[in-house]
Parts: C-alpha cells; sequence; structure tokens
C-alpha cells in the first residue's frame, strides 16, 4: 500500500522536524528572531505521533480482522510483532544505556512496555522521549487482539465508538485532577481514540457498507468533518493543553483528518503520477521506524560535539547555523536508518513469514 507508506513518511518527516527545529536549542536563546520563527513554524509537530497512532489502528485492526479465524492467532500476532519492533528496540536500548545517562531501571520499564509509566517510578536518570509512543501501542495490543477476536463487526465499531467519546471526556477529567489518571497526551487509556479511529476504518472497510460510492462518501465526511471541528478549536482557542477543554479537544481534528488521509492513500495513491511525487516520502515510510527511534539521539549528539568543538554553542544559533544543524543530522540519519533497515531489520522481517507459517503447522 504505497499511499500508506507516503502517510509513515510525512508522519516521521513531522515529528523529526519538530524535534529538529521547534526544539532547537538555539531557537530558544533568543538570539535569532528568524530561527525562532522558523522554528515556530513546526509547532504541531508532534502531531505525527498521531498519524503513527492513527495508522497503526487502521492496520494492526486489519491484520487482526482478516487472522482471526486462523489457528495460533494470537501466537502468529505477538511473533510476527516482536520481530518487527523488539530487535532495533533492544539494541537502541542497549546503544543508549553506554552513551547516555539511562538506568537499568527505565531500561527494565521499557523492556516490560513501560516507558510512558516512568514517572511513577523512582528509575532515576534520563529519559528517551521516543519511546513512551512505542510503549503505548504496545500495551494495547496486548488486549486489543482479544477484544477483535470476541467481538462482532458491529460491536467491534461500538467499541472503537465508545473510545472516541471516552478518551477525550477522561482526558477533560485527568486535566482537571478529578480524577488524576496521568499526563493526557502519554496514558494510553487517554489516547486510545487516536488508534480507535483508525479500527474503525478498517472495520467500515470489511463491512457489507464499503462500497466504493460509500468509501468516497465516508471520504468527503472525514475530511469536511475534521476541517469544521479544526474551525471550531481555532475559534474556542482549543489547540493548546493548558486547559482541560484543549486538552481533551486539541488532537481531535487532526485525528479526524487522518483517518480521512488514510482512506485517501487507500483510493489514489498507487496512481502513477501519485507514486513518482511521493518517491521521497515512500522512502521515509520504509526507514520510518529507525528514523523515529534514532533521530532524537542524533540530534542531541550532534548539539554535545558542537558544544565541544567551541567553534558555536548549540544555545547560541544563527538561522543558518540551525538549518545546517537541521540538514547535517537529517542526512546522516537518513542514512544510518536505511541501513540499519536494509542490513539489520529486513533479517528478522523476513523471518515472520517463515516462523508464522512453521507455529501455523504445529497448530
Amino acid at each position: 500500500m504505497p499511499g500508506l507508506d507516503a502517510l509513515r513518511g510525512i508522519a516521521v518527516l513531522s515529528v523529526v522536524l519538530y524535534h529538529g527545529l521547534y526544539w532547537n536549542p538555539g531557537a530558544r536563546g533568543g538570539e535569532s528572531a528568524a530561527l525562532e520563527r522558523l522554528s515556530h513554524a513546526f509547532t504541531f509537530g508532534w502531531l505525527g505521533v498521531n498519524l503513527f497512532f492513527v495508522l497503526s489502528g487502521f492496520l494492526i485492526t486489519g491484520i487482526l480482522l482478516d487472522s482471526r479465524g486462523r489457528k495460533n492467532y494470537g501466537k502468529n500476532f505477538y511473533l510476527r510483532r516482536t520481530l518487527r519492533i523488539l530487535p532495533l528496540y533492544v539494541v537502541t536500548l542497549v546503544w543508549l544505556s553506554r552513551v547516555v545517562h539511562i538506568t537499568w531501571g527505565y531500561v527494565g520499564l521499557c523492556l516490560f512496555n513501560m516507558a510512558n509509566l516512568s514517572s511513577y517510578f523512582p528509575v532515576g536518570g534520563s529519559i528517551y522521549r521516543p519511546f513512551w509512543s512505542l510503549a503505548v501501542e504496545e500495551q494495547f495490543y496486548l488486549v486489543w487482539p482479544w477484544v477483535v477476536r470476541r467481538l462482532t463487526l458491529r460491536r467491534l465499531a461500538y467499541v472503537c465508538m465508545a473510545m472516541l467519546v471516552v478518551c477525550p471526556v477522561l482526558r477533560f477529567l485527568s486535566q482537571m485532577g478529578r480524577p488524576p489518571l496521568g499526563d493526557p497526551h502519554m496514558m494510553t487509556w487517554l489516547i486510545a481514540d487516536n488508534l480507535a479511529i483508525g479500527g474503525l476504518i478498517a472495520i467500515f472497510l470489511r463491512s457489507r457498507f464499503a462500497t466504493l460510492r460509500n468509501v468516497r462518501r465516508l471520504t468527503v465526511g472525514l475530511l469536511g468533518l475534521g476541517v469544521v471541528l479544526l474551525g471550531i478549536a481555532v475559534s474556542m482557542h482549543l489547540l493548546h493543553r493548558a486547559t482541560p477543554a484543549g486538552a481533551a479537544f486539541q488532537a481531535v481534528p487532526f485525528d479526524v483528518l487522518f483517518a480521512g488521509l488514510v482512506i485517501v492513500a487507500l483510493l489514489w495513491g498507487d496512481g502513477p503520477q501519485v507514486l513518482w511525487w511521493t518517491t521521497p516520502l515512500r522512502f521515509l515510510g520504509y526507514i520510518s521506524y529507525g528514523m523515529y527511534m534514532f533521530h532524537l539521539f542524533l540530534f542531541d549528539l550532534y548539539d554535545k560535539l558542537l558544544d565541544r568543538s567551541r567553534f558555536v554553542r548549540p544555545t547560541v544559533m544563527s538561522l543558518q547555523a540551525g538549518l545546517a544543524r537541521f540538514v547535517i543530522v537529517f542526512m546522516a540519519c537518513v542514512l544510518v536508518c536505511f541501513l540499519s533497515r536494509r542490513y539489520f531489520e529486513e533479517y528478522f522481517l523476513s523471518l515472520k513469514g517463515k516462523l508464522a507459517s512453521g507455529a501455523g503447522r504445529q497448530g
């Protein structure tokens, strides 16, 4: 599905721009007004994570629905998920434990998919921000396969729709502290609606209602609703996290738009012209997991090397220096992640079919 690969590319590029430019320490130093203005252009780059969640909810729910009648349903799912996620995850953890001040307690939390809960445990040391979203996904997928297997399509759709309502309400209540349910943007039970809306699209496309005409109507409806909700959010000053209403509603219009974009990618993402102009994005989608895992460490490494060189302080940068920082790290990250995907990750991905089929024969 090349259109979805392009969306992955957009998602990871948004996150890298957010961390590389918006969170550029030089943009916070007040030395370059131009760099500060550029950084603010990527204020919403964090939404790339939400796009990842919507894509994941769509793809994983679809995989589960298509395989729920097969033998070793759960075993095969978790085996394939482990081969995709764990090898690079472990390598990253080991590397960070040697070069960054993360404790073995934090490593243990990450290995048990609890990185987003690190503030509740006295692990000490530093944390590595990209791990929290992986923890959210893995916590969700500890439960979701069993829900998918036991419910009809209609009931599963009701569960997804319930999450679309309940999660924003819980975010609102948590932000008010009634009751305190954790960070409203990192706790799985508060942001599962991001995954649920993708799952709902997967369910619809496998239902008897999924005619081409209805799919196109749904696409227009989702995109239109997303624009309307975004207009409401802007007019009511909800595109921030400072208030309970903002915490609850901030991401909702974008999640609706992303759900519409998933269908757009499915309908028109494989056209010859679209394939041509989305080639760079699809390439970034191909290496997106590595990009997500490595980019923040590489930005931090660049800043440390720059600081030691005494040529320029990372917190005092011109626009040119800030752009050079981004381009250098981005290109280095692309190279490292391509090598990782081609010569490391692909080996484990090639085992998915072999081991899954072997498990099926044993069953």
